[in-house]
C-alpha cells in the first residue's frame, strides 16, 4: 500500500508515513484537505495544524483583552456583585459578561497547554478534522452575532461616545 493516495481530492495519510515539511502556505492548503486512513475503524480523522496556526495558538495570553474586564478581576477577584451593584443592570451585564470571559479563557488556557504539549513531544500538532470547519463555523456565528447586535449603532464615528460599544453589544443581545 502507498503511503499516499488521492481520495476524492483529499490526501490520505497513513498515520506512519507523513510526507516532509513544505512551505507555510502549502502546508496550510494540505493541512485543510488531509485525513487519517488508519485500516481500524472509528479511527478519528486526524489532521495538522499549521505552524503559523500553532505558534498563533501559544502566543495567545492568559488575559482577556477588554479593559474593563481586567480593571472589574482586579477590583473584585471573585467576579461576583455587590448588592449595591445588583441594583445596575448594566455593571450586571458586565459582571456576566466577565465571568464568562474567564471561563472560556480557562478552556482556552488547557487547549493551548494541551497544543505546547504536543508540539514539544512531536514537533508538530495533529486536531480532529473538523476542527477548521468548527473554528470557521464560530467565526462566522460571531460575525452574524456582531452585526446584529450593532445594526442599529453608528461605529463608523471617530469620536468616543458615552456608552461603550461592548456594553451596547450585551444590552442588544439580550
Amino acid at each position: 500500500m502507498a503511503s499516499a493516495v488521492a481520495v476524492a481530492g483529499a490526501e490520505c495519510v497513513c498515520p506512519s508515513k507523513r510526507k516532509a515539511e513544505a512551505s507555510a502556505g502549502e502546508e496550510r492548503e494540505r493541512a485543510i484537505k488531509r485525513i487519517d486512513c488508519s485500516d481500524s475503524e472509528g479511527a478519528r480523522k486526524l489532521t495538522r495544524l499549521p505552524q503559523e496556526e500553532v505558534e498563533w495558538i501559544l502566543a495567545q495570553s492568559r488575559e482577556p483583552v477588554y479593559p474593563p474586564f481586567l480593571e472589574l478581576k482586579r477590583r473584585n477577584p471573585s467576579l461576583v456583585p455587590s448588592p449595591e451593584e445588583e441594583e445596575d443592570e448594566d455593571t450586571m451585564l458586565l459582571y456576566q459578561a466577565a465571568r464568562d470571559c474567564y471561563e472560556s479563557r480557562e478552556e482556552y488556557m488547557e487547549f493551548q497547554a494541551w497544543v505546547r504539549r504536543e508540539y514539544r513531544s512531536k514537533g508538530f500538532v495533529e486536531v480532529d478534522f473538523d476542527y477548521f470547519g468548527e473554528i470557521a463555523e464560530a467565526q462566522a456565528w460571531s460575525d452574524q452575532a456582531r452585526k446584529e447586535a450593532f445594526k442599529d449603532t453608528d461605529l463608523s464615528s471617530d469620536t468616543e461616545d458615552e456608552d461603550d460599544p461592548f456594553l451596547t453589544l450585551l444590552r442588544n443581545l439580550r
